[in-house]
């Protein structure tokens, strides 16, 4: 028997294939990775398909994460203003001694809560960044179809050496097919 030389081979870089390999011969598709190793003959599939996807979820969060952050920005300043003059006029008007060491302590607490919306808020728009990021980097996904199902192979970003491949794929599919 001789050994097959690959038609076209694509390794993953990235993601959660990260080190695996598909390399594509004239009769089978070879996807090896780790301890594993899975093999599919192209008889076997019936349509390849590569497309370029954002999701939006990405972009659902990172609109939510960013409204919260400006919301928590926007009520810092006048929130810690109001307790810090309630926490004024209970001083003033000091009568009942237990009563109002109470009550300063609650003010205090609840300034020093309002303090932290700031940086809550920095930290919220950080995170509504990267979720903008991660949505605009999208996924490159490979999708072989079986007569019955569906395999699929995404990494991130629009990666031109994925789509040369899926049409390597594509060509040797409609060879043996035509």
């Amino acid at each position: 028997m001789t050994p097959e030389n690959p038609l076209a081979e694509y390794e993953f870089g990235s993601g959660a294939l990260r080190g695996s390999r598909l390399t594509l011969y004239a009769s089978r598709l070879v996807h090896v990775g780790g301890e594993s190793m899975e093999t599919v003959p192209l008889a076997q599939l019936a349509a390849v398909g590569v497309a370029f996807e954002r999701d939006p979820r990405k972009l659902n969060w990172a609109i939510g994460l960013l409204v919260a952050a400006l919301a928590l920005a926007a009520v810092s300043g006048p929130l810690h203003g109001m307790i810090s003059a309630l926490a004024a006029g209970v001083k003033e008007h000091a009568g009942r001694e237990s009563l109002d060491a109470v009550l300063l302590t609650a003010f205090a607490a609840l300034d020093g809560l309002t303090r932290l919306f700031v940086p809550l808020a920095g930290i919220l728009a950080s995170a509504a960044v990267a979720f903008l990021v991660f949505f605009r980097l999208g996924q490159t996904i490979l999708r072989l179809n079986f007569a019955a199902a569906e395999r699929e192979f995404a990494v991130r970003g629009r990666n031109l050496f994925m789509i040369q491949f899926a049409e390597a794929v594509a060509a040797q599919l409609s060879a043996r097919k035509g």
